[in-house]
C-alpha cells in the first residue's frame, strides 16, 4: 500500500517550465522510494516529426529524490554528472534517422520536450517497445527560440532572400548577418536566438532557397553588399557598421565580407576556412578562385565519409587565401579541434599567422578540444555525423558529446560579448519567459 502511494506521488520537475533555448534548467524527480532505480527519458519531435530522445539511469537518494544537477547518471545516453544531460544528449530515436540533423521550420513555435520517469533501469530496446510499462510521472517543458517581442520579418527585397529578426523595443540594435554553410537553404534558429539576446540578425540565404540558384556554382560579393546596405538602412540598426556570424562555408564567407565590405567591422568565424573554398568569389574587378578537394581522398568508415583529409592545403594555393590582414575589422575565431569536416584548427592558425605578420592584433581565438564541426547555440542537438543533402551521403563532423556541449555554451557567450563590444550595443536583453 505504501509503495503504491509512493509511486503515485512521483513527480518529474523542470524549472523553469518554459525558457529560451540557450538557457539551462534544473531537472529532478521527487516522491520516489529511497534508493529506487529510475530511468529518465527526454523526447522532442522536430518539424518533420523525427523524434530525438535520450535516456539516463539514476538512483534516488535517501529522501527519495533524484537531482540531475548534483547526481550522476549510472548509464544510458551518458554517464556521470551532467546537469543538462537529458536535453543536451537528445539524438534521433530510430536507427533510420540516426544521422538526421534536427530541423525546425517555424522558429515562432517552441520545442516541446517531454520528460518521463520509469521504474527501473530500462535499456534502449525496452524504451522503444510499444508495450513498455507506464511511466511513474511525465511533464512537458517548452524551449523557445524567440523571446517575447522579437519580430520575425521575411525578406524578399531586390536580390535578397532571408529573414530579419529584431529584438524587442525601439533600439537601435547592433546588426549582424547570419550565414550557414554548404547545405544551402535558409536557417533561422540562430538569428532568432541572437535577437532574443538583443542583437538584430539577418538570416541570409545565398543558394538553395526560393528563387536563388539551386546549387553553389559561384558567389558574388555584390549580393552581400546589398545585404549590408539593406541592414544599415533599417531604422532600428546601429550605424554605421554591422557584423557577420558564419559557420563552416558561412564562416569563410564572413571573413570575405569583413575583408571586402568596409561596413562589416566584426566577424565571427565558426570553423571556417581561411581560403575561399569550392567555388570562385567574384569581386568587382577580379575573382578569388575556390580551394579544391580531392574526392578520392574521402575515406568511408561504416558507410560514413571522412572528409578531413580531402581538402587541399591553403598554403599551397595562396591565390585562394582571403587577405584578412587588409580588413578594417575585428575577428573572433571559434575553432573545433576534433572537426572531421575539414582542418579548422590549421585554418585558424594560418589566419593568425597572416594577421601577426601584418602587425595586426584585431583578433581572438578560442579552441575547443573534442568539439566537432557543428558549433551551434547552447543545447542544440548534437551530431557526430550528419546526412549532407548536397553531398547526398553521411559524413563525419566530429566531436564528443560533453566537450562539444561545453564548447557550444562558451562559444555562444563569447559571440554575444564580441558583438556587444564591437557593434556598440547599448543594452542587453534578458529574454526571460
Amino acid at each position: 500500500m505504501c509503495r503504491a502511494m509512493s509511486f503515485e506521488a512521483a513527480k518529474v520537475v523542470v524549472e523553469p517550465a518554459s525558457c529560451l533555448h540557450d538557457e539551462a534548467v534544473s531537472l529532478s524527480v521527487d516522491g520516489l522510494e529511497p534508493g529506487q532505480d529510475i530511468t529518465l527519458e527526454a523526447s522532442m519531435p522536430d518539424s518533420r516529426e523525427v523524434v530525438i530522445f535520450s535516456y539516463s539511469h539514476y538512483k534516488a537518494d535517501d529522501n527519495g529524490r533524484v537531482d540531475v544537477n548534483t547526481m550522476e547518471s549510472l548509464g544510458g545516453s551518458y554517464k556521470g554528472l551532467f546537469p543538462m544531460g537529458p536535453i543536451a544528449s537528445l539524438s534521433p530515436m530510430l536507427q533510420k534517422h540516426k544521422h538526421r540533423r534536427f530541423f525546425k521550420e517555424d522558429v515562432k513555435k517552441p520545442n516541446l520536450v517531454t520528460l518521463a520517469a520509469f521504474k527501473g533501469h530500462l535499456n534502449y530496446d525496452e524504451l522503444l517497445n510499444g508495450n513498455r510499462r507506464e511511466p511513474l510521472s511525465t511533464t512537458s517543458h517548452m524551449r523557445h527560440y524567440m523571446a517575447p517581442g522579437v519580430q520575425q520579418i521575411p525578406v524578399r527585397h531586390g536580390n535578397l532572400r532571408g529573414c530579419l529578426f529584431l529584438p524587442p523595443g525601439d533600439g537601435p540594435f547592433p546588426g549582424v548577418i547570419d550565414l550557414y554553410g554548404s547545405t544551402g537553404g535558409l536557417v533561422e534558429h540562430r538569428s532568432a536566438q541572437l535577437a532574443s539576446r538583443g542583437i538584430a540578425s539577418f538570416a541570409l540565404a545565398y543558394f538553395g532557397y526560393d528563387d536563388l540558384p539551386k546549387t553553389l556554382e559561384e558567389i558574388n560579393i555584390s549580393y552581400f553588399e546589398e545585404a549590408v546596405e539593406f541592414l544599415l538602412e533599417h531604422e532600428k540598426i546601429v550605424k554605421p557598421n554591422v557584423g557577420v556570424l558564419g559557420l563552416s562555408k558561412g564562416g569563410e564567407l564572413g571573413l570575405s565580407l569583413a575583408t571586402f565590405i568596409p561596413e562589416v567591422t566584426a566577424a565571427v568565424s565558426i570553423n571556417g576556412c581561411i581560403s575561399n573554398s569550392m567555388v570562385k568569389l567574384n569581386l568587382h574587378s577580379r575573382a578569388i578562385p575556390g580551394l579544391k578537394y580531392d574526392i578520392e581522398k574521402v575515406e568511408l568508415k561504416n558507410g560514413i565519409g571522412d572528409w578531413s583529409e580531402v581538402w587541399n592545403n591553403p598554403m599551397d594555393y595562396p591565390e585562394t587565401i582571403i587577405p584578412i590582414e587588409k580588413a578594417n575589422a575585428n575577428f573572433l575565431f571559434l575553432v573545433s579541434c576534433d572537426d572531421k569536416n575539414w582542418k579548422s584548427e590549421m585554418y585558424a592558425d594560418i589566419a593568425v599567422k597572416h594577421l601577426e605578420k601584418a602587425g595586426r592584433q584585431n583578433y581572438q581565438v578560442h579552441k575547443y578540444p573534442e568539439a566537432g564541426h557543428l558549433i551551434e547555440p547552447p543545447f542544440s542537438p548534437f551530431n557526430w555525423a550528419i546526412y549532407h543533402r548536397v553531398l547526398r551521403g553521411n559524413i563525419f563532423v566530429g566531436g564528443t558529446l560533453r566537450p562539444h556541449v561545453e564548447a557550444q555554451a562558451h562559444a555562444w557567450e563569447a559571440t554575444l560579448r564580441f558583438f556587444r563590444k564591437h557593434l556598440q550595443n547599448s543594452g542587453v536583453q534578458k529574454g526571460k519567459l
